[in-house]
């Protein structure tokens, strides 16, 4: 019998640190931004930016930023590496969701088999999985999949799924619209159940990565000449933040193609989540809740 994958999204699905990737991609943008286009944009827009292209690459959200918005990041390649620096540093306490390791395990020992899809190269995801929060879901994962050569999120992670691992089908649990539309353009062929995830995030929890982004940055200093002056240029009023909350984020991950939506803060979604695996009957033994 061929195995059921599940694959997941790192940064907002199984660690708890969406508050902080938005930030550091604006503070990246920022600091290796034009000058004199700063004037026409703000840390404000740009963190909110970050929020609603979740799913894509830093490297990918700049440049969508540049094209949408203000043309304002120059070195795209060398902004995008800062900010893998930046979110890595800030992100070093950040959690796994309660409950997300017990049910990476439950699922593994079930025949399930779990992969990590990110848009993160996949050298700093290399790097990241022999670190001691990698290493505790280690076991309990068939690959950690990211972004290289001939294999880039969305299709082709799936496509390497199906044919290398021979798997039936593929439930897909991601916190973004793009994910979720990314997954439902693939489901026919792939057998794909496209799952939504929906934390919510404060403007409290973003304020207190504003605080955490700081502080790496003030560790990681990048090769620019007024890098110093221009972080202190760096100001965020909440007043400015733009975010969703529960109803509007169960809406929009349905509307993008979820067939099913969990949601709950961060002590309570997975087991949600567990409850959601139990009724298809991926956890043996498990009473749906």
């Amino acid at each position: 019998m061929s195995p059921i994958a599940v694959f997941w999204i790192r940064d907002g699905v199984l660690v708890d640190r969406m508050h902080i990737n938005p930030v550091a991609f604006a503070f990246a943008s920022w600091l290796y931004a034009h000058p004199q286009r700063r004037t026409k944009t703000s840390c404000e827009a740009l963190i909110n930016f970050g929020f609603a292209s979740s799913g894509l690459s830093c490297a990918d959200k700049m440049r969508l930023f540049n094209e949408q918005c203000v043309d304002i990041v120059g070195d795209i390649d060398a902004a995008a590496s800062y900010y893998n620096q930046l979110a890595t540093e800030a992100a070093l306490d950040a959690h796994y969701f309660d409950g997300a390791i017990d049910l990476l395990r439950d699922l593994h020992l079930n025949g399930a088999k779990n992969f990590i899809t990110s848009a993160v190269e996949q050298s700093v995801l290399d790097s990241w999985s022999l670190t001691a929060p990698g290493q505790m879901i280690a076991p309990y994962l068939t690959a950690i999949l990211g972004k290289r050569p001939g294999l880039t999120k969305g299709r082709e992670h799936f496509e390497y799924a199906l044919s290398q691992y021979d798997c039936s089908k593929i439930y897909y649990v991601a916190d973004a619209n793009a994910e979720i539309v990314s997954a439902k353009e693939y489901a026919s062929t792939g057998n794909i159940t496209a799952l939504g995830f929906a934390h919510v995030i404060t403007k409290a929890r973003v304020m207190l990565a504003v605080d955490k982004v700081l502080q790496a940055a003030s560790k990681c200093k990048p090769n620019l000449p007024a890098f110093e002056q221009d972080l202190a240029t760096i100001k965020v009023d909440s007043a400015e933040l733009v975010l969703s909350g529960q109803d509007e984020l169960v809406s929009a991950l349905t509307e993008a193609g979820a067939e099913s939506v969990v949601s709950g803060d961060c002590q309570k979604i997975m087991a949600n989540l567990r409850c959601y695996f139990a009724s298809v009957a991926l956890l043996k033994g498990q009473s749906p809740c």
